[in-house]
């Protein structure tokens, strides 16, 4: 079987290999993997920054959807034929994370999903939604979930703004879920494309933060000087001065991503004065993942694609990741 595996850090240390083909023990399944879909911790793993230490060689990217072959003895999960995504925190099944439960994160430190065929324990996946093509179901367990929960946590409900910050896959779907739950969203974008996509999405209101820098107070106006509910925060230090300014009394900003920094300096009179809750947020637990699941069933709610890669093209979807032109999610089809 095709094996994309990471011998040193950096891009021009993917190998393609073939490898004999898996058979799951007890408690395990086995995977046929159709799709991937990269996240930016799958670039920071590759580069050698990720946050946790990794044995390398190392099979990359976190997030994959396939079809259930076989399974293991004791398995009552899954059956043969079943439609499977992984699940990106594995042994965080229900209720608060706990510590001993930390570094069993797929696609690093534990293998990822570039393999067309694997074994993963059974807690380790997750069903796919029915109306998803597997390229579909494969950007949901970092992206989506990661959305899903910032809402959650936020108690975002109908009438309420949201800001959303930029038009990568986390912004995207929690664009999509705030709508679903009738809250007004406005987004930030640097390109006017962009912006005006996002509009047929459903955003409410759009601004330009390379033409208004301090968009802050500009959020702020376009809640009649109330400020917004919550904040979905997927860019870091650079961008939280502003995003505190943004938001209302009482709000809520979701800390998310830091791919603009992780140092950042806090005006501690305004979390006060405001009343804020700033609450960080990696994921939730296969309990979560799975009601996530079930609303986008009922909902028929459709991921945004950017663009897709084939399975040995995976060095050139990461450079195409880096240039941050994407809107949405990167895919990787397994069939091409």
């Amino acid at each position: 079987m095709r094996v994309q595996q990471l011998t040193a850090f950096g891009l021009d240390h993917l190998q393609l290999i073939d490898l004999p083909a898996p058979r799951p023990g007890p408690g395990e399944v086995l995977v046929k993997m159709e799709a991937a879909s990269l996240n930016y911790r799958d670039h920071l793993l590759v580069n050698g920054q990720l946050y946790r230490g990794v044995h390398l060689p190392i099979v990359p990217v976190s997030d994959g959807a396939g079809t259930v072959l076989d399974v293991g003895t004791g398995v009552t999960r899954f059956k043969p034929g079943d439609r499977v995504t992984t699940f990106y925190k594995s042994r965080w099944i229900a209720g608060a994370m706990r510590p001993e439960w930390e570094g069993a994160d797929i696609g690093g430190p534990q293998e990822g999903v570039m393999r067309e065929l694997t074994c993963y324990d059974a807690y380790s996946l997750a069903r796919a939604p029915s109306n998803l093509s597997s390229l579909q179901a494969a950007t949901l367990p970092i992206a989506a979930l990661t959305a899903w929960t910032a809402l959650e946590q936020a108690r975002v409900t109908t009438g309420q703004t949201v800001l959303l910050l930029g038009t990568g896959g986390v912004s995207l779907f929690a664009l999509q879920f705030a709508k679903l739950r009738g809250a007004r969203a406005i987004l930030l974008s640097s390109s006017d494309a962009k912006l005006a996509r996002a509009k047929t999405l459903g955003a409410d209101v759009v601004v330009n933060y390379a033409e208004h820098p301090e968009w802050g107070s500009i959020v702020r106006e376009a809640t009649g000087g109330i400020g917004v509910d919550a904040v979905i925060e997927t860019v870091g230090a650079s961008t939280f001065a502003q995003s505190l300014e943004a938001v209302g009394m009482h709000g809520f900003i979701g800390v998310v991503g830091f791919m603009g920094g992780i140092e950042a300096t806090l005006s501690l009179t305004k979390i006060i004065l405001k009343r804020v809750k700033v609450q960080g947020i990696s994921v939730a637990s296969l309990e979560e993942h799975e009601r996530m699941v079930s609303a986008i069933e009922s909902t028929h709610l459709a991921p945004v694609l950017d663009h897709v890669f084939g399975f040995e093209q995976l060095a050139e979807a990461f450079a195409y990741l880096v240039q941050g032109k994407h809107f949405g999610k990167i895919g990787i089809d397994f069939s091409r």
